[in-house]
């Protein structure tokens, strides 16, 4: 028989389960059980992120799908996903075809209050 362990950290998040069959406790682990098997596998984290468990008293409680979906939703807005390299070099791509579409219109512009301006003059210069 083995003893199963849990570790937590400040907020009581259960962070780490284990056997003292592969790992020797720390002082402040909590036994969760003295009579279990070889191995102690828990699903600990939802989307490799948020802790499944924690601890109030005595007891381990799993959070709800409504409190891990709460939780997830939370994370995303202060840790927005990052780009891939590809979904950035779009990005990146996108907005020099902006730059570019923006210059090509002010040069467009130039070009013709150019025209006009060279019009005007070859009607004050004809019309002397």
């Amino acid at each position: 028989m083995h003893k199963h362990y849990i570790r937590v950290d400040t907020d009581n998040n259960v962070i780490h389960a284990f056997s003292d069959a592969f790992e020797q406790p720390e002082s402040t682990d909590l036994v969760v059980t003295e009579e279990g098997g070889r191995h102690f596998n828990l699903d600990l984290w939802y989307n490799g992120v948020i802790p499944r468990w924690y601890v109030t008293g005595d007891d381990m409680i799993e959070r709800t799908d409504i409190e891990l979906i709460g939780l997830w939703q939370q994370y995303q807005a202060i840790n927005p996903p990052k780009l891939s390299e590809l979904e950035q070099l779009r990005a990146e791509n996108t907005e020099l075809k902006l730059a570019l579409t923006e210059l090509a219109e002010a040069q467009e512009a130039d070009k013709t209050e150019m025209q006009l301006a060279l019009a005007e003059i070859a009607g004050l210069i004809g019309g002397e």
